[in-house]
């Protein structure tokens, strides 16, 4: 039989040319997380730090004392005061006591002595004016009284109360640190195309740069005497070559 008819499989090809290949580990290098969409990382990538990195709300409401609702409903509410708000941002300096609450916004750090979050929809503010001092829901408006007809002395402004109708457990609405991602965890494996999301990730880990798989350098020869660039008009017998354009198209 002729030696052209001794055909291999594919797999016996690709092993055979896979040998022949002068180094199987493709080399790496590190750049911008920016620049590193579409490229595969070379090493695992690993989370220098949890994420979040503190306690924080997962709601808008308040900051409470989980017992301090503890059978709260629309017939039977809780009532606590509130004692601030919690910044966007910043570190609160709000210690919460029993029977306080410390308004609060999705993301916001949760104080350290608060242990859930009461939604906002299941609270009302009542009777005693809001964080700025005026009337609560419910609360008449007095007009002030006359210079000539009040005591000088300028009262303290009331305290804000809120009423709460909903029971949360002890953690609720709240994410604690590393809920997301445990510091040390693997978050990109070797390996993996890096997509839109992977870049989103790395950013919000603080990981600026990563290793990466050099892009390999591809040769690429479409063979026959009947092939012709597109450009050329083909005479009888020839035509014009798609393979290297297809080719480079993929490996692009």
């Amino acid at each position: 039989m002729p030696e052209f008819l001794h055909l291999q499989t594919p797999d016996e090809a690709r092993s055979l040319l896979l040998r022949s290949l002068p180094d199987p580990q493709p080399a790496a290098e590190t750049i911008d997380t920016t620049l590193a969409l579409g490229r595969v990382t070379a090493l695992p990538v690993e989370a220098p730090h949890p994420l979040p990195a503190f306690d924080r709300s997962a709601m808008d409401g308040y900051a409470v004392h989980a017992a301090d609702t503890f059978g709260a409903s629309e017939s039977l509410p809780a009532y606590l005061k509130v004692v601030g708000e919690v910044s966007m941002g910043a570190q609160p300096d709000i210690d919460l006591h029993p029977g306080e609450a410390a308004l609060i916004h999705t993301g916001g750090m949760l104080p350290a002595s608060a242990d859930a979050v009461v939604m906002l929809e299941y609270t009302q503010m009542v009777g005693r004016g809001d964080l700025h001092g005026r009337p609560g829901a419910g609360t008449p408006f007095v007009p002030r009284t006359p210079a000539a007809h009040r005591c000088e002395t300028a009262s303290p402004a009331p305290t804000p109360e809120i009423e709460i109708s909903r029971a949360v457990a002890e953690g609720e609405n709240v994410l604690r640190i590393g809920e997301d991602v445990r510091q040390g965890q693997v978050v990109i494996p070797a390996g993996m195309c890096v997509r839109p999301a992977e870049v989103g990730g790395l950013m919000a880990l603080g990981v600026t740069q990563v290793a990466v798989v050099k892009r390999p350098r591809v040769g690429l020869i479409s063979s026959g005497d009947e092939v012709v660039q597109p450009e050329q008009t083909p005479r009888p017998g020839q035509v014009r070559d798609v393979n290297s354009y297809t080719l480079s198209a993929l490996v692009t």
